[in-house]
């Protein structure tokens, strides 16, 4: 779907956070567990609710006088969240949905939808034109750039105008869309998965 092996060559890999630190909260709920284990949750998600297991960041044992013994277990499904990797707040749907991609928190498949009902802005020659214009990359391929905010157009374009993902498709002539190219969090989507995501509307 996106591609990914793209995307990671446009961004840095999000690395896993540090070992948890022990808060008050977490010693009081160990002293009344002694002899038991303290599982540590992604900030993300509320530990009172559903946790999946890949949500779990790891666990420190407890001992019999319900102390916190620092030999922190890490989790190795772990999954961090955006949230735990310090990424920027989400400005909209398809920022949110293409974080929880980059993350594994959701698949790359459930990009093409949001992005047909998604406003993006693509580069301009002037304010009245209505094509899409496409850059080669490294590899040699045309991509199609795309940005979820006007805030991260490049300065040098001359212009950017505002499109929904949708009335973009019929424009893209197979070439793919790169989604916030060179921004922190990244996805080329193949224009056939855009096309198939429009045909399941109709």
């Amino acid at each position: 779907m996106a591609q990914r092996d793209e995307a990671d060559r446009l961004t840095s890999k999000p690395t896993t956070p540090k070992k948890p630190k022990i808060t008050r909260e977490m010693r009081a709920n160990a002293r009344a567990n002694p002899n038991s284990w303290l599982y540590v949750i992604d900030e993300a998600f509320d530990p009172n609710g559903r946790v999946p297991s890949w949500a779990v960041v790891g666990a420190y044992p407890v001992n019999a006088a319900g102390d916190i013994v620092e030999d922190f277990h890490p989790n190795d499904r772990y999954r961090p969240s955006p949230k735990a990797l310090g990424f920027p707040e989400p400005n909209n749907d398809l920022e949110r949905l293409l974080q929880l991609v980059r993350t594994n928190h959701r698949p790359a498949e459930d990009l093409p939808k949001v992005i047909l009902d998604s406003t993006l802005f693509v580069y301009a020659m002037s304010p009245v034109q209505r094509t899409v214009i496409g850059f080669h990359n490294t590899d040699g391929r045309v991509l199609v750039p795309a940005y979820t905010a006007k805030s991260l157009v490049p300065k040098e374009w001359p212009h950017a105008r505002a499109v929904l993902g949708r009335d973009m498709v019929g424009l893209l002539a197979g070439h793919p869309v790169a989604i916030n190219p060179h921004d922190l969090v990244t996805a080329v989507v193949p224009a056939e998965h855009l096309v198939q995501a429009l045909a399941r509307e109709r």
